[in-house]
C-alpha cells in the first residue's frame, strides 16, 4: 500500500488507468479492523485522490464505496470524496459538467443521509458544508440528488448557509 502511494505520487495521472482497481482493493482494506492496514490504505487513497485526475478518482471512490455494505468502507469513500472536494474546489465540482457534477452531488447526497453516523456526520456533511457556499448548490441538488432525498439535503445545506 505504501508502494501504491509512491506510485500515485510519482506517476500522477499516469496511474489513471489503475485508479479503479486499486481503489476497490484499498477501500476494502480501509474497512478492516487492523489499524496499521487501515492507516496505510487511507494514506494510499489520499495520494490517489490528490494525484490522479479528479474524474477518475471520483469514479473509483463512488463505484466501490457508495453502495458497499460495510460502513467503514462507505466512511472512507465519503472522507476521500471530501478530500477531493477540497482539492478541486466547489466551483469546479459544481461547474455543471454532467459526468462530474451529477455523480458527485448524487453520491455526497446519499452519504449525507447514510444509516451510519460516521459516514453522515464526520465526512459527508462536512463536504456539504464546504459546498454550501457555492451559489448554485441548491439548483444542483434539485437537478442531481435523488428525488426522495432532495428536501433533506436542501435543509442540511440551508443550515450551513445560515452559519
Amino acid at each position: 500500500m505504501v508502494t501504491l502511494a509512491h506510485l500515485f505520487t510519482n506517476l500522477g495521472q499516469g496511474m489513471d488507468a489503475e485508479a479503479e482497481g486499486t481503489a476497490q482493493v484499498l477501500l476494502q482494506k480501509a474497512g478492516e479492523a487492523n489499524n496499521f492496514i487501515r492507516e496505510d490504505a487511507e494514506m494510499a487513497l489520499s495520494h490517489m485522490v490528490l494525484c490522479v485526475s479528479p474524474s477518475r478518482s471520483m469514479a473509483a471512490l463512488i463505484n466501490t464505496g457508495l453502495k458497499h455494505r460495510c460502513a467503514a468502507v462507505r466512511a472512507s469513500a465519503a472522507q476521500h470524496l471530501g478530500v477531493l472536494a477540497e482539492a478541486v474546489g466547489s466551483s469546479r465540482l459544481l461547474s455543471g459538467r454532467k459526468e462530474m457534477t451529477d455523480r458527485f452531488v448524487h453520491a455526497i447526497s446519499c452519504f449525507a443521509l447514510d444509516s451510519a453516523q460516521e459516514v453522515r456526520w464526520t465526512h459527508a456533511r462536512d463536504t456539504l458544508a464546504l459546498l454550501s457556499s457555492h451559489p448554485n448548490i441548491i439548483k444542483m441538488v434539485e437537478k442531481f440528488a435523488p428525488k426522495r432525498d432532495q428536501n433533506s439535503i436542501k435543509d442540511i445545506i440551508k443550515k450551513y448557509q445560515c452559519r
